[in-house]
C-alpha cells in the first residue's frame, strides 16, 4: 500500500519497520507499567525481562521466518535480504516467551503474573504490527482477478491490475484489538474472583483465541510454493496449550470460590 513513508537521498523510511518498532515499544512499556502498577513488580527487574523478551523476539522471528522459507533459500529463489520483509510473529512470540520464562525465574518473579501483565499489551502488538505488514503489502492474503471486486478487498501495490486480495493484515489486526478489548473484561473479571492470587486467565485466553485465529485464518494467506509450512505446528500449540492452561486456571478459580 505504502511501503515507504519518505525517503532522503539514501535514506527511506519504511512503515512496516515503523509500525512494528512502535508496536513493540507499546507492548514494552504498556507491560511494563501494567506489571509495576497491577502486580507490584520490581521496576528493574521487569525492565531487563522485557529487554530480553524484546531481543529475543526480534530474533526469533528472523530465524523462524528463515527455518520456515529455508527450500527456496537453498534453491535461489529467496534472498536472506527478502526475509526482513514479512518476519515470523508465531516465532518471535516463541523466542521471546522461552527467554522470558528463564528470566523470570532468574528474578523469581511469578509468571502467571508476569504473563497476565502482558496479555492486553500483547493484543495491541499484534493489532498495530499487522498495519504496517498491510502498508509494506507483505503477509498478504490470497486474491484473484476480479472485474468486480467486493469493498473489502485490497490492491496491493505490486499487483497487476485487476487482481485483489483478502485482506489478512487488516482483518488480523481487527481481530487482534477486538480480542484486546475481551481481555480486558474477563481480566476484570477475574481480578475480583482470584483476589490477590496468581492465578493466569487473560494470557492463555489470548494464547487460545489468538492461535485458533492463525490456524484457521492462515488458510487464506498467501504461501511461497516450498515453504514448510511449520506455522500451523506453532499456533495448533499455542491452541492445546493454552485451552490446557485454561482449565487449570479455572479449576483452581473454582477451588478458591469453594474456600
Amino acid at each position: 500500500m505504502y511501503p515507504i513513508i519518505f525517503k532522503i537521498s539514501f535514506v527511506e523510511a519504511r512503515s512496516y519497520y515503523l509500525l512494528w518498532a512502535s508496536a513493540l515499544l507499546i507492548f514494552v512499556f504498556w507491560t511494563r507499567r501494567r506489571a509495576e502498577r497491577i502486580w507490584g513488580m520490581d521496576d528493574d527487574a521487569v525492565t531487563s525481562v522485557l529487554l530480553w523478551v524484546y531481543c529475543a523476539g526480534i530474533l526469533g522471528s528472523f530465524a523462524a521466518s528463515v527455518a520456515e522459507k529455508l527450500p527456496l533459500y537453498l534453491s535461489g529463489e529467496l534472498t536472506l535480504k527478502m526475509t526482513l520483509r514479512g518476519l515470523s510473529s508465531g516465532g518471535g512470540m516463541l523466542a521471546g516467551g522461552l527467554v522470558g520464562i528463564w528470566r523470570l525465574w532468574k528474578y523469581k518473579i511469578n509468571i502467571e503474573d508476569f504473563a497476565e501483565a502482558a496479555a492486553v499489551p500483547s493484543a495491541a502488538l499484534l493489532g498495530v504490527g499487522r498495519i504496517g505488514c498491510l502498508m509494506e503489502g507483505c503477509c498478504e492474503g490470497i486474491g484473484k482477478y476480479c472485474s468486480d471486486a467486493p469493498w473489502w478487498t485490497v490492491h496491493l501495490h505490486y499487483d497487476p491490475a485487476g487482481f485483489y486480495r483478502y485482506p489478512s493484515q487488516l482483518f488480523e489486526s481487527l481481530a487482534s484489538f477486538g480480542i484486546l478489548l475481551l481481555l480486558l473484561a474477563v481480566e476484570r473479571m477475574a481480578r475480583r474472583i482470584r483476589g490477590e492470587r496468581s492465578i493466569a486467565v487473560a494470557f492463555p485466553l489470548f494464547m487460545t483465541l489468538y492461535g485458533l485465529y492463525r490456524f484457521v485464518f492462515d488458510n487464506f494467506r498467501e504461501q511461497p510454493a516450498g515453504a514448510s509450512g511449520s506455522g500451523e505446528l506453532i499456533w495448533l500449540f499455542a491452541v492445546v496449550f493454552g485451552i490446557l492452561w485454561l482449565v487449570f486456571s479455572a479449576m483452581r478459580l473454582l477451588r478458591t470460590r469453594g474456600r
